[in-house]
């Protein structure tokens, strides 16, 4: 058992750090199809795909347990929140940069800190409140004035970061203790179900292989909750915040590739300075453990 433990201990981070690559993958690919595809209808297959794959994996071996919930209004809460983020952040993508529209999305762990003193009565301290002011001055910077995304549509990864926000808060605030596989199952159904009316009105004929992407991306996107889910499994979430962060390289790297789109200089200044205050987030409280353990100067 102990010569497994170093392995079992590296399985998270690399289970995280995977499932930022998927979550990379389906962006890149939705942004991809927004090029010649309505918003609303990649969503809606997509959710729907998600829902499928997740059923004809868990299924056989879950039963009805699948569909068991102790909190379906938090299961609706979090499936719209979710459904709205995924809105927002495919509308970003079909007019910003793969790589800026990740980053700024990131800045959800800031805004978390804010949402928390005012819905959970958290106090948040200096090294919270410094985490805020990186994250707000990253944005700032990546949109700034004659940097070419200071328009309208940087609205839509803000409130893809603010949907992402809400959607940790009241999983935290409800402490539900789902099974995995059942949330992901309700995030798809809320999803494909709300996007129905809407989805079929706007829908346009598809290409074979478009239509098989658009399918892969969605059970890309259940196996990458299911990778983030399993990397919890083997390290606690506060260690596992950090390595998040690489999506926003996978996202970098696969815009390169797909788009020919690099960020310039100062747009990677501010995608810093976003990580800067996540990571500052993640690791406030052993900062604030050594601090505790220092010597205090004579009074």
């Amino acid at each position: 058992m102990d010569a497994n433990r170093p392995t079992r201990v590296w399985l998270g981070p690399l289970l995280m750090c995977a499932a930022c690559l998927f979550f990379a993958v389906l962006d890149t690919g939705t942004k991809y199809l927004t090029a010649d595809y309505p918003v609303i209808q990649l969503v809606w297959v997509r959710y729907t795909a998600q829902a499928l794959a997740v059923f004809l994996i868990f299924q056989p071996r879950m039963g009805r347990n699948l569909f068991r919930t102790r909190h379906y209004g938090v299961q609706l809460f979090r499936g719209l929140c979710l459904c709205c983020g995924s809105m927002l952040v495919v509308n970003a993508l079909a007019r910003l940069p793969l790589a800026e529209t990740t980053a700024i999305v990131f800045i959800a762990p800031v805004l978390i800190t804010l949402l928390s003193g005012l819905v959970l009565k958290e106090k948040a301290r200096r090294l919270d409140w410094a985490a805020v002011a990186c994250g707000f001055a990253g944005v700032l910077i990546i949109a700034r004035p004659g940097g070419g995304l200071l328009t309208w549509a940087i609205l839509f990864p803000i409130g893809t970061a603010i949907c992402n926000a809400c959607y940790q808060i009241v999983t935290r605030f409800s402490r539900s203790s789902e099974h995995p596989a059942t949330s992901n199952l309700y995030t798809g159904l809320i999803g494909a179900l709300v996007l129905t009316p809407w989805g079929t009105m706007a829908w346009e004929p598809m290409l074979w292989f478009d239509l098989l992407l658009l399918i892969g991306l969605g059970t890309v996107a259940a196996l990458g909750h299911l990778l983030m889910t399993q990397a919890l499994m083997y390290a606690p979430a506060g260690s596992l915040g950090p390595y998040s962060y690489t999506q926003i390289f996978w996202a970098t790297l696969l815009g390169w590739l797909a788009f020919s789109s690099v960020p310039d200089s100062v747009s990677r200044l501010g995608m810093l300075i976003i990580a800067a205050g996540g990571l500052l987030l993640s690791f406030a409280p052993l900062l604030r453990r050594v601090a505790g353990m220092l010597p205090k100067g004579p009074r």
